[in-house]
């Protein structure tokens, strides 16, 4: 007979305890175990895997669960309904021997998604438990009916764990691929930010309205719109966008660049004479820096990994103002402007930020990408790049218009980050015709009182140049210990060798962020082999 009882309470069957909540059973009135047995004995999991327990209100089919696991497998118990939970908490002992099991309160099962993307995180149990890096996928198994009374919670957590695995290991292979790269520019740039523009000059200074130029088709309707009356905007655009404007006789406030790679510089050929403001990433290719003034260099500091090095610097004080890794140059300078705008009475207008494309024309006139192909149009390779629009991976979809366009993947992401970060701003206005519809507001206010601010370039602090060169020095010293006692020039007795390389090697993750097993530091000889050669690599410029 179920208990009139609204809390969860034990209910003896023939063939063991069930659970009635709310006047319904969570398992089986007949035989309560059987059916989640059943499917813990169906279900194959790989090495390297977390497993959401959902609702395990009794522990049937945890122990049998826990050991049918490979290596390095963790459990996860995860229930949200408050009396369940208590219900669960109360009768924890019955599951303390339960081996990888692991049974995390609400507020952390909210979280799970992030927590899973830290290296190591202790649950409010007092276990700690290292995430990042160790674990490959993400499956969930329904203990009882229970989830049914939160099914779209479970769903949502499901897909930010799987969403949080996929994200790290996608920027892993971002940083295995770059990062070398991203520390290699980061520590030139750092070298000569002391002769730079602070960029904090800007930030709550501009009172006229901002306009925010991508490099997408709707870049050529902002240029029509704007052009008559350009004096009154604070124009920012991106770096492959800047050509465009220069076309069009409009030399825009400033330009932003973060990508590392030299093939960028395309972008500024013929452009170095005019007046502009260039804000740059710490990790942005560092040559832009021979051929523009140095006080029209303002950098900022992207946060491209979550690395010991990076976060030393900023309990210095030394980095300029950070923004998360967006991965789009696009977003990057959205973000700053809404730092840079005095209040939010002022109005930011965006233009070119489309993340998509129509078929045949994959960026705006005359941007660089624009450009490179009527330099290279052959008959054999027409200006029309129909590929980009008709490959296996491409997005068909309707714009605003009902026009079709086309988009990828990792455009639509930028376009779930950039609704996830600005969906909630302010006086932000999308103001492209096409591409995809981002949640901000589209009506475009009328402009009225347009008044205008001097900026004061300023430099950066003496003490904080003093601050990045004892740091450089400082690195330095270290790396040339540390290379001395690797090739055996300095000699120390066993017990002294390890923990000396592991003081040396604090907070210089730069040496291996980009090994393929980078994500930790491991004492074993190939680890220490790789980083004898990066010292070499680094000291070169350090």
């Amino acid at each position: 007979m179920i208990s009139n009882n609204q809390k969860p309470c034990l209910v003896k069957t023939s063939q063991g305890f069930s659970v009635s909540y709310n006047n319904r059973f969570l398992y089986s009135k007949y035989n309560p175990s059987k059916s989640i047995l059943t499917l813990v004995k169906q279900v194959e999991i790989l090495s390297g895997t977390i497993v959401l327990c959902c609702s395990p209100v009794l522990n049937y089919g945890l122990k049998e669960l826990s050991e049918q696991l490979p290596e390095n497998c963790i459990l996860l118990g995860c229930e949200f309904n408050p009396d369940l939970h208590q219900f669960i908490t109360e009768n924890i002992d019955s599951y303390n021997s339960i081996k990888n099991f692991h049974f995390l309160s609400i507020d952390e099962v909210y979280n799970l998604g992030v927590i899973l993307s830290q290296n190591k995180y202790t649950l409010k149990s007092g276990e700690t438990i290292c995430f990042a890096g160790n674990y490959k996928r993400v499956i969930r198994i329904d203990f009882s009916a229970g989830i049914q009374l939160n099914s779209e919670l479970y769903n949502k957590l499901q897909e930010s764990c799987v969403n949080s695995i996929k994200t790290f290991w996608s920027n892993r292979l971002t940083l295995t691929t770059f990062g070398r790269r991203y520390c290699q520019d980061f520590f030139k740039n750092l070298k000569i930010l002391p002769d730079t523009t602070d960029i904090n000059s800007y930030i709550q200074k501009i009172t006229k309205p901002i306009v925010c130029f991508g490099a997408g088709q709707s870049i050529n309707s902002g240029i029509n719109e704007i052009s008559l009356n350009k004096k009154d905007y604070f124009i920012l655009c991106t770096d492959t966008s800047l050509s465009s404007l220069i076309a069009h006789n409009i030399v825009p406030d400033g330009v932003f660049i973060e990508e590392a790679q030299f093939i960028i510089n395309r972008a500024f050929i013929g452009l170095q004479n005019y007046n502009v403001q260039y804000f740059v990433g710490l990790s942005a290719a560092p040559q832009i820096s021979r051929y523009i003034k140095k006080e029209n260099l303002c950098y900022f500091t992207t946060l491209f990994s979550e690395s010991d090095f990076l976060k030393k610097l900023q309990k210095q004080n030394i980095l300029p103002p950070e923004n998360p890794p967006f991965g789009s140059v696009g977003l990057t300078m959205v973000y700053y402007a809404v730092k840079f705008r005095k209040d939010l009475s002022v109005p930011i207008f965006l233009y070119g930020l489309d993340f998509s494309y129509s078929a045949g024309l994959t960026h705006g006139k005359q941007t660089m990408s624009h450009k490179e192909k009527l330099i290279s149009n052959t008959r054999l390779s027409p200006v029309q790049n129909y590929n980009a629009a008709f490959n296996k991976n491409v997005i068909k979809f309707l714009d605003k218009k009902s026009n079709v366009f086309y988009t990828t993947p990792s455009l639509q992401n930028y376009a779930f980050l950039f609704n996830g970060y600005f969906a909630s701003i302010k006086n932000l206005f999308d103001s492209s015709e096409c591409g995809i519809k981002l949640n901000i507001l589209e009506k475009k206010p009328v402009c009225d009182n347009i008044t205008e601010i001097e900026i004061k370039k300023q430099k950066f602090s003496n003490e904080k140049a003093t601050k990045i060169n004892e740091y450089i020095l400082s690195e330095k010293r270290d790396l040339i210990e540390l290379r001395d006692i690797l090739t055996g020039k300095i000699e120390l007795s066993e017990t002294e060798l390890y923990p000396k390389i592991n003081q040396l090697l604090s907070a210089k993750d730069y040496l291996y962020i980009h090994f393929p097993d980078g994500f930790k530091f491991e004492i074993n000889q190939s680890f220490l082999n790789r980083i004898r050669t990066e010292i070499d690599f680094f000291l070169k410029f350090l």
